[in-house]
């Protein structure tokens, strides 16, 4: 597929879209809900239960949304999910502004991960179908600068929403985003060949036969693991980046929002490098490359004698996340089966969840006991390391190609 050819690619462009926009609808919704408890309540505690509630989905439900994708319609299930959290948003409007309005905050964020667990695996899994090989890098880089953008529009969206505006205003105006992203997944429903999975296995069984079947190749198995290690360590670093600002270099905690923007901006011009880059990436590489800036980089920031100093590190963090993000989703995606693609993408969703709440629970501790600094430092080489493996697979795959040719 030529550059051309990928600009005109309608399906694929609409699937970018449609994610782009649900993950907009996402963050506009978990930001104005934020705002939204904390103006009831003004209780840490209670914002923090709710983005606890956010997590939670993407562990019990990516499997069972991972099992349908690789068993029904893919474009289908994403109108589907993306409708039903429509309904339920625009059923909220209705209490958002009595009694019930805090009960509405936490369903309408519980019913949008929900939805996220079974939209996020499908359109993973579609977009090899929709692309050729060489291209998926590409498609996977656009993907995440439509996500990436998606996530600093989306807040500050919100906030100029809830600014004049009461939480109903926000949940109709959400609403209305994933109708908009249903609809341009109706137009795919049937244009792509559904996988052969085996419809009278149960759901429970086919996502237990997702897991064996990633456990069974250690290529994805390693890629998979390299990714919930990342999110452990990531953790430590988003919980004690504030206190770091602060403590460590005597800064106002304003400079944190600006430490996140830049973060957001690297991840973006990186995004961007890798659409011009396409098919000449090599992905294990890549990878690497990426697992290994991402832990020096919060290393480096441990280490930051000033913010000129941390606004280069945060740049080439985000630089590492979406590196890591585009390589290892182009591969697991490549090296996956069709008819298990789905279940490897919510795997890997599911890890990633489950390691960045492990990391939050020891990132206190971990910053209290030893200081930032020396929690940096730690998680970071914590993430060079398990680049190793990665790297150990990389080679491997290129000499078995040189033996080959």
């Amino acid at each position: 597929m030529s550059a051309r050819d990928f600009l005109r690619n309608g399906p694929l462009w609409r699937v970018i879209t449609a994610e782009g926009v649900s993950v907009a609808g996402d963050w506009v919704l978990i930001t104005a809900a934020s705002i939204h408890v904390y103006r009831e309540t003004s209780s840490t505690f209670a914002v923090s239960a709710l983005l606890a509630l956010a997590a939670a989905p993407t562990i019990l439900l990516a499997p069972l949304g991972g099992a349908l994708a690789d068993r029904h319609d893919r474009a289908r299930l994403m109108a589907f999910s993306d409708a039903a959290i429509a309904a339920v948003l625009l059923a909220g409007t209705a209490v958002a502004s009595g009694a019930l309005s805090l009960a509405a905050a936490y369903v309408a964020v519980f019913a949008a991960a929900a939805s996220a667990a079974f939209h996020r695996p499908a359109s993973e899994a579609l977009l090899p179908s929709l692309t050729s090989a060489g291209e998926l890098s590409r498609a996977n880089s656009v993907l995440r600068l439509a996500s990436r953008i998606a996530m600093i529009g989306g807040p500050a969206l919100a906030g100029f929403l809830m600014s004049g505006n009461g939480f109903a205003v926000v949940l109709a105006f959400d609403a209305g985003s994933f109708l908009v992203s249903a609809g341009l997944m109706v137009t795919l429903i049937g244009r792509h060949r559904s996988p052969a999975g085996e419809l009278r296995e149960s759901a429970l069984r086919a996502a237990l036969a997702g897991w064996d079947y990633a456990r069974g190749r250690r290529d994805i198995a390693i890629v998979i693991l390299a990714v919930g290690v990342t999110m452990v360590m990531g953790a430590v670093i988003s919980a004690g980046t504030l206190a770091f600002v602060s403590e460590e270099l005597g800064l106002p905690e304003s400079r944190y929002g600006a430490l996140l923007a830049i973060e957001g901006a690297g991840a973006v011009a990186l995004a961007l490098a890798f659409i011009f880059l396409g098919p000449r990436l090599n992905l294990l590489m890549t990878g690497t490359a990426a697992l290994v800036a991402t832990g020096a980089s919060c290393a480096l920031l441990g280490l930051a004698p000033s913010f000129a100093w941390a606004v280069a590190v945060m740049a080439v963090m985000g630089m590492g996340e979406v590196g890591l993000q585009v390589a290892f989703s182009s591969y697991l995606q490549q090296q996956s089966e069709d008819a298990f693609r789905g279940r490897v993408m919510s795997l890997i969703a599911t890890v990633a969840a489950l390691g960045r709440m492990a990391g939050l629970a020891i990132a206190g501790p971990a910053v209290d006991f030893a200081g930032a600094p020396a929690a940096f430092a730690a998680a970071g080489l914590v993430i060079i390391l398990s680049a190793l493996p990665v790297a150990g697979v990389a080679l491997k795959s290129g000499r078995r190609l040189v033996a080959q040719a």
